[in-house]
């Protein structure tokens, strides 16, 4: 029979030859995502959402790291779809009120600031290393 580390090398072989379709779908499917501003927007959306309701301690340290202030430009509330509240001048309805959380606390960390990136927009906040 085969010592121990040659029986080691042939079962690493047979994962590599049938992880190999599933690591090139990965890359291809990454490489849509980040070509994709909807799919980048969408899963923005999905994760400050997440963020903001289920990983609150994270969220809080972030915010103690974060600098600048809002520039009331409207980018962020048109992230994927346009806010309701957004008026037709930029400005929010609900902005002194009664906004939702997600809203409040936008950005929550750098990558945030670099989905504003992608429409063309430089966000008023910044985030200490």
């Amino acid at each position: 029979m085969y010592s121990k580390g040659v029986t080691n090398k042939r079962m690493i072989d047979h994962l590599a030859v049938l992880t190999y379709p599933v690591r090139r779908c990965s890359s291809a499917c990454g490489r849509i995502f980040h070509q994709s501003r909807f799919l980048c927007h969408a899963s923005g959306k999905l994760r400050r959402f997440y963020l903001v309701h289920f990983r609150k301690g994270y969220v809080r340290e972030q915010l103690l790291t974060r600098e600048g202030d809002c520039r009331q430009c409207g980018t962020c509330c048109n992230l994927l779809f346009t806010c309701p509240m957004l008026t037709k001048e930029g400005g929010c309805l609900t902005y002194g009120i009664c906004r939702p959380q997600v809203c409040k606390i936008f950005p929550i960390d750098q990558r945030d600031i670099q989905e504003v990136k992608i429409c063309g927009k430089t966000c008023g906040f910044q985030f200490k290393d």
